[in-house]
């Protein structure tokens, strides 16, 4: 679901949810105390620096596209891991997904964006809800650096470097948290990152929020063997990510001739009758071709579909990658 539907409902339901928000920042900020008086203790690994990308609000806010571009840039340094959370997976097994760019998983067995991760990076990819087990696997793999994707409020870990994202809607304006907010995590856990990295700089500058800037940036339409079309077909969309808005305005943005849409829920597995359906779709609406996300490419096999591809740009990046080697 994207976050204006939740919105809507939220406001909806406010007077419901409003109790159990409230309940859920305790119990978030109870932790905090906790670690912060020192009577609960962080785990500290040696030999290998640990490296956190995180938010405080839910949503898709550009995680991925910066663990992606840190990872690429890390494995020049040394032998490099991402670990991730493995959802949508409810096991806790430590899954190898790719070591140093062969990819041993298949779809469904880990989620869409660790497959993605995976697809675009020779870092090695390691997925489990158990994070300390997974770094003592990159430990045992001899890994210089992992990076902790989504980690912000892993309070259990001791980090080497935090990474906070947050995008233009911003978070530091929500004072309620889950589900009657969008606050995951305490806005006090921003003191604790050693960057902050915004995805569109708008309203930050006001805020005086100390933060560098990271800018979306089409890079192409692609094929299911990832080579780059040189010409702007007419397409049909379709995504199922949190914000499929954003999708629809890269698309339109980049010149592409939007003749129709549909979105799914956010981290949706395609079956057969939806692709047969988009098929429809595209030809009803006389599209050249059916076009979604990189997220969601990598849980579909069809010839005929494309995807849209991105990049992060991000301020000062070279002096973010010498703090941290």
């Amino acid at each position: 679901m994207d976050t204006e539907k939740i919105k809507k409902i939220q406001k909806t339901l406010k007077p419901i949810l409003i109790i159990p928000s409230i309940a859920y920042g305790a119990v978030v900020n109870t932790k905090h105390l906790l670690y912060d008086s020192k009577l609960l203790k962080s785990e500290q690994y040696e030999n290998v620096k640990i490296i956190s990308v995180g938010n405080i609000s839910v949503g898709g806010v550009g995680k991925t596209p910066i663990v992606i571009k840190i990872a690429q840039a890390l494995t020049q340094y040394g032998k490099t891991c991402v670990i991730t959370g493995n959802y949508p997976s409810k096991d806790k097994r430590v899954h190898v997904v790719s070591i140093e760019g062969n990819i041993f998983k298949k779809q469904k067995s880990v989620s869409d964006e660790t497959l993605m991760i995976a697809q675009k990076t020779t870092a090695s990819v390691i997925a489990s809800k158990d994070r300390k087990a997974a770094i003592e696997l990159a430990i045992g793999l001899n890994m210089k650096y992992v990076i902790l994707d989504d980690a912000l409020h892993k309070r259990n870990i001791k980090k080497d470097f935090e990474i906070c994202v947050v995008d233009k809607e911003n978070p530091f304006e929500d004072n309620l948290y889950l589900p009657a907010g969008f606050l995951r995590d305490a806005k006090s856990s921003i003191k604790r990152c050693n960057v902050v990295i915004c995805i569109d700089k708008t309203g930050y500058k006001e805020k005086k929020i100390n933060c560098l800037e990271g800018k979306i940036k089409t890079t192409g339409i692609f094929d299911n063997k990832h080579k780059q079309l040189n010409h702007k077909p007419s397409a049909f969309l379709f995504c199922g990510i949190g914000k499929p808005l954003s999708f629809l305005k890269s698309a339109k943005e980049y010149g592409i001739e939007i003749k129709g849409y549909k979105f799914f829920k956010d981290h949706y597995w395609y079956k057969n009758k939806d692709i047969e359906e988009l098929r429809k779709l595209r030809n009803l609406n006389k599209a050249d071709i059916l076009l979604t996300t990189h997220k969601d490419f990598v849980k579909i096999n069809a010839e005929d579909i494309y995807y849209l591809d991105i990049d992060l740009e991000i301020e000062n990046f070279k002096q973010l990658v010498g703090e941290l080697i």
